[in-house]
């Protein structure tokens, strides 16, 4: 029983401290917004949209602001036509508080979420699609 009195006593002289950079924090909101049924993409402005074209972006469309660990997040989406806006955004919220819970142990204070587009699964393969070839297109110029 001493040796754990001990042990705690050492653990607790040691000064803790854990940070999370901004785009570790977007990182965790933006795989947890794409895994809901619902979520078609998260889309950035233009000037990250121009960047895209560049570099695979994981952080794309999300914005975190982290003020005395009051942490609030801001995305911009294109959801599923014909699905509920207002479910799909409460399966966001829930699972971004709690993915960022469990990974860092911070709370989310408030998220806010920018509907830019509704569109069928079928306009959405279809942009993909044709986004994909003028990618091709502009890279063998």
């Amino acid at each position: 029983m001493t040796n754990t009195q001990t042990n705690n006593h050492q653990e607790n002289s040691i000064q803790k401290e854990l940070n999370f950079s901004d785009k570790v924090l977007e990182k965790i909101a933006s795989q947890t917004a794409h895994s809901i049924d619902g979520v078609l993409s998260l889309n950035g402005g233009a000037i990250s949209n121009l960047t895209d074209r560049f570099i695979d972006n994981p952080t794309k469309g999300v914005n975190v602001d982290n003020d005395d660990d009051k942490l609030s997040f801001e995305l911009k989406a294109i959801l599923e036509y014909g699905k509920p806006a207002p479910q799909i955004f409460d399966r966001i919220v829930n699972s971004i508080a709690r993915s960022v819970k469990e990974m860092t142990g911070k709370e989310v204070d408030k998220i806010t979420l920018n509907v830019d587009d509704l569109m069928t699964n079928a306009e959405w393969k279809k942009q993909q699609s044709g986004n994909s070839k003028n990618e091709e297109a502009k890279e063998t110029e």
